[in-house]
């Protein structure tokens, strides 16, 4: 999650996917493969903010989730893991929700109460905020059963890196990781994920992570989501559960942008990104970017 409010250019073939909508063409991009093995095991790392909600209804169709931990962020870890485990659920193969652990030295934001309290209630969908119960000082030894039998281990994070170094060593030594936002050496105060634990920014994240953003703020295209594009989600299963709790109340996340779900869709569709300093950005319009998006949430 990110609360901030040059793009180097791709190819694009002539040729597009028709998805199951009238008028909505995704474009096939140039050597658009996955960003690490489509037959890897993945684990994202979520402090459930929104985006990360749709993030995640990106990714789950495309791939072998095996684990998400909760980290504190958006929302708080207990409440954050059961939000995550509902949302998952309506795909009928939910992965295991792990809970993780909190900064103990957190920013003290003046939106944040009211935003956590929405997040945690998948956007107010929920009449109350359920903790959950697992344990967090299992979070090694949960990840390392969840992971049985994975030779390749894709992690994506999507919050603070608070939780990482407490399961790192569970993801075995063939791991790809992509993470939200930017390394602390590009950050700024606007990035949240790493504002939100600042130490653990400076020294957890490991070297070679891949790191996905959105052009600075204030510039042209926003890449936001739009009240159109929620719309488009089916009503059905994972896609319609996320559809209908957008809607329930749109004041929580017009305004802001695609963050996670930009880093959630570079993992399968690495072709629509380009390197821009020290980190990726979209390198399609941001019709084109939602369009995308769309047709990730619905394969689910």
């Amino acid at each position: 999650m990110n609360v901030r409010k040059g793009i180097g250019r791709l190819s694009v073939t002539a040729v597009v996917l028709a998805l199951g909508w009238v008028g909505v063409a995704v474009p096939i991009l140039a050597a658009d493969k996955p960003a690490a093995s489509p037959g890897a095991c993945t684990v994202v790392d979520t402090d459930a903010g929104l985006d990360d909600f749709r993030a995640l209804a990106v990714l789950a169709p495309a791939r072998d989730v095996r684990a998400v931990v909760a980290t504190e962020g958006i929302s708080g870890v207990r409440n954050g893991a059961t939000a995550v485990s509902m949302l998952l659920a309506a795909r009928g193969d939910s992965p295991r929700v792990l809970p993780g652990f909190a900064s103990p030295a957190p920013p003290d934001y003046d939106w944040l109460p009211a935003a956590r309290a929405g997040a945690e209630r998948l956007n107010n969908f929920l009449h109350d905020a359920v903790p959950a119960a697992g344990d967090p000082a299992r979070l090694g030894r949960d990840v390392k059963a969840a992971l049985h039998g994975c030779h390749r281990v894709d992690l994506l994070v999507l919050g603070p890196w608070t939780s990482y170094p407490r399961y790192a060593a569970a993801l075995g030594r063939d791991v790809h990781v992509i993470a939200s936002g930017r390394s602390f050496a590009e950050n700024n105060p606007d990035n949240f994920n790493c504002e939100y634990d600042l130490a653990a920014c400076r020294t957890a994240a490991p070297r070679g992570a891949v790191y996905v953003d959105l052009p600075a703020p204030g510039a042209e295209p926003t890449y936001d989501p739009t009240e159109a594009m929620v719309a488009r989600f089916e009503t059905a299963g994972l896609p319609g559960l996320l559809r209908a709790a957008l809607q329930v109340d749109p004041s929580q996340w017009l305004g802001t942008r695609l963050w996670d779900d930009a880093a959630a869709l570079y993992l399968i569709r690495p072709g629509a990104f380009a390197r821009q300093g020290g980190h990726r950005e979209p390198a399609v319009g941001q019709d084109t970017f939602r369009d995308l998006l769309v047709h990730a949430v619905n394969a689910g």
